[in-house]
């Protein structure tokens, strides 16, 4: 079972890879629409503060940076990705936004220090990470006392990780194809 857990794993540079590819077309695939609800969702129930600190885990191109946006006016929106290139499209949304804060860094290696986020959110990015015990972990290190986890993702055995998340890598060429047969 451990070695079965073991080959499941995938390393860092594997979502990184295909999310880079990815980054670019990520808001116009064919899961965005689904993704997006669930975050309008989990921002709802989170109810932020408007002078929160959250933190966004795996945010992607921050559309749940824009979503907590309209609740958080004065306080600090941060979100981490693994992708340069996610964040790099986040960055273009947010271009006078000092209250933003996005970083490229590994989940399992959060750069805050402890006890700073009031609130911290991650959506369908825990299937992702290589040790999602150690980015849970870390998740809860940068929580001040009493502050709150949000969650959502899809729930899978170790053993289809690996291949879920190859078939994930193809998703940008078939996003390509559709919107080529779609096109004029």
């Amino acid at each position: 079972m451990q070695a079965e857990a073991e080959r499941a794993r995938l390393t860092p540079e594997e979502p990184q890879a295909c999310f880079d590819q990815w980054a670019e077309e990520y808001d116009r695939c064919f899961l965005h629409r689904y993704i997006q609800k669930v975050q309008k969702r989990v921002v709802q129930l989170m109810s932020p503060a408007e002078d929160a600190f959250v933190l966004d885990i795996g945010c992607g191109t921050g559309e749940g940076i824009r979503y907590l946006g309209r609740m958080v006016k004065q306080g600090l929106l941060a979100g981490l990705d693994i992708s340069p290139q996610m964040i790099e499209v986040a960055q273009r949304k947010f271009p006078d936004h000092p209250q933003v804060d996005l970083k490229v860094g590994d989940a399992e290696a959060l750069p805050w220090p402890a006890s700073f986020f009031d609130e911290a959110m991650s959506t369908f990015t825990l299937h992702h990470f290589p040790h999602p015990d150690r980015a849970l972990a870390e998740m809860v290190r940068v929580l001040k006392p009493g502050g709150r986890l949000f969650l959502a993702d899809l729930v899978f055995p170790p053993s289809l990780r690996r291949p879920l998340n190859w078939i994930l890598r193809l998703a940008p060429m078939i996003f390509l194809l559709i919107g080529q047969k779609d096109s004029p």
